[in-house]
């Protein structure tokens, strides 16, 4: 015979999955007319899990082991699924379900808060709570967008909103491994974890030895600690660097001007702020948390507000630069909207009858933007997908057709190259990212010229208006040229180019003073 509470449990899980149903559908829905991925660091992390499958390790060309990707744990979840021959549907279906699974986890985080929010006195309507955040996060206008971006950001989010609930539930051992898994989907998610944790664990500290959330929210900061060291361990035995190329590469962070970046790219695509009534609804829902003694909210919008601010810190950001920079921030898109349904708890039901429909309709605007910034973001990934194919993944099917298999060839790209061009080939990497060398003389156009020297290659792949650069070492013949007449990256959208160039040679002064 089942009980009240195994009917609430059953009623209240349907309305999760029915969350989840919503987030694959939204997501699904942004694969038509889509014929790549939104950047071609896509293809980076495809290329290293490519790697893996053949048995060459963490590799970017066999047997050449670098530190060329952010999230490992990306890699490793490529790497078990089917991305032989044209991997861009299946990998956009792998998105849209981690999509599906963010939502489901986000309505279950909800799910969460409410009943800790909840009094004997006044009850609150928890399926309603849960449905309305699984929603708000499958709506979420830059989850929405990257989860068919072929990037790790819908994994990302659910390990952290997964890492959350466990930590919320006081479940330390699932915190802990969670907590590892959140840093190495994204390492930026350390600092939402860290927040959390040491809110939780100030809120409940008196009571630490009944409270199984201290224990949780430790284990969940151990196990982002661990690893970050288990991360930095391995940079250290592959590059003798403790961080990815890419940190090398890209500098220092913005400082202030970050902030400014985060203003004008990241928040103005958060419905729940941008209309004003989604942010009176959280923050009415965190004033229902603290009432009720609870930390869970406060450290959850506190983690999405400090961990926003030191990537914007510590980040190279820039103005115009829209996905390529902005994914940064959204895992972290999901956390204010769990938080938000706890608002409509601080209505009490004994309140005048505007008063209750007042706050259902302070919803609208952010269901209304939500749909007007989708249809936005959706044009935009069309035109970003359309860029990546013209500009990278066409240029190496070419590459692939039209050079020998043995060529070594040199891109700005370096992502849909090397998993589209034979083994055999070399692809050497002009930016540095999947190039130790090359990373650490970043800032030292001679020394870098000269570390391209020394791995001779046959041809280049560059943007037009790198030519220059490279003709006074190399002897360059143009043999093919890609162009994209509206490259939307950045704003406002230009023309690009890519040429091909075939390398005849190196000049005798070049190879004089790169010998010496």
């Amino acid at each position: 015979m089942s009980t009240p509470r195994d009917t609430a449990w059953r009623t209240e899980s349907s309305v999760a999955f029915v969350c989840a149903l919503v987030g694959f559908g939204v997501a699904a829905a942004m694969i038509p007319q889509t014929r790549d991925f939104a950047l071609d660091d896509a293809w980076i992390h495809l290329s290293y899990a490519k790697s893996l499958r053949l048995g060459d390790g963490l590799s970017y060309n066999p047997g050449d082991y670098e530190t060329g990707f952010s999230s490992p744990l990306w890699v490793f979840a490529l790497s078990v699924w089917p991305i032989a021959g044209n991997p861009v549907v299946p990998v956009k279906l792998l998105g849209a379900l981690l999509h599906a699974a963010t939502a489901w986890m986000g309505a279950l985080v909800t799910l969460e808060l409410s009943r800790r929010c909840a009094e004997p006195q006044q009850p609150v309507p928890l399926a309603s709570l849960t449905l309305l955040g699984g929603v708000l996060v499958a709506f979420q206008p830059t989850l929405v967008q990257a989860a068919t971006s072929g990037m790790e950001v819908p994994m990302a989010a659910f390990v952290l909103l997964a890492t959350t609930r466990e930590l919320l539930r006081g479940r330390a051992a699932w915190a802990c491994a969670l907590g590892v898994l959140s840093v190495w989907a994204r390492p930026e998610l350390l600092g939402a974890i860290l927040t959390l944790g040491a809110v939780m664990v100030a809120t409940h500290w008196r009571a630490r030895r009944t409270d199984p959330r201290v224990r949780a929210s430790v284990a969940a900061v151990g196990g982002a600690l661990v690893g970050l060291g288990a991360w930095v361990l391995y940079c250290l035995v592959v590059s003798g660097w403790p961080w990815p190329n890419a940190q090398y590469v890209k500098g220092a962070g913005g400082g202030l001007g970050g902030i400014e970046y985060l203003r004008e790219e990241v928040l103005m695509w958060q419905p729940w702020l941008v209309s004003l009534s989604g942010f009176v609804l959280v923050a009415l829902g965190l004033r229902r948390s603290l009432r009720a003694k609870d930390g869970g909210a406060l450290g959850i919008v506190a983690a999405f507000i400090t961990t926003s601010i030191a990537i914007a810190l510590t980040r190279p950001l820039h103005p115009g630069v829209l996905f390529f920079e902005a994914r940064y921030f959204a895992p972290l898109a999901p956390l204010p909207l769990v938080v938000l349904p706890l608002g409509l708890c601080a209505i009490r039901p004994d309140s005048r009858r505007w008063i209750r429909w007042l706050a259902v309709a302070a919803l609208l605007p952010v269901a209304g933007l939500s749909g007007l910034q989708i249809w936005q973001l959706r044009d935009l990934l069309v035109e970003h997908t359309e860029d990546t194919r013209v500009l990278h993944t066409a240029v190496a099917h070419w590459l692939r057709d039209n050079l020998p298999a043995d060529a070594v060839v040199a891109v700005e790209g370096a992502g849909a190259h090397r998993f589209v061009l034979p083994r055999t080939a070399r692809v050497v990497d002009l930016v540095g990212l999947n190039d130790v060398e090359a990373a650490h003389a970043h800032f030292d156009r001679t020394q870098k010229l000269c570390v391209f020297v020394r791995h001779a290659p046959t041809h280049l792949v560059v943007p037009a208006d790198w030519t220059p650069q490279f003709s006074p070492p190399f002897a360059v013949r143009p043999i093919a040229s890609f162009e994209d007449p509206h490259y939307s990256q950045v704003r406002p959208a230009r023309p690009a180019a890519v040429v091909v160039l075939e390398i005849g040679g190196v000049a005798p002064q070049w190879a004089a003073r790169c010998e010496s």
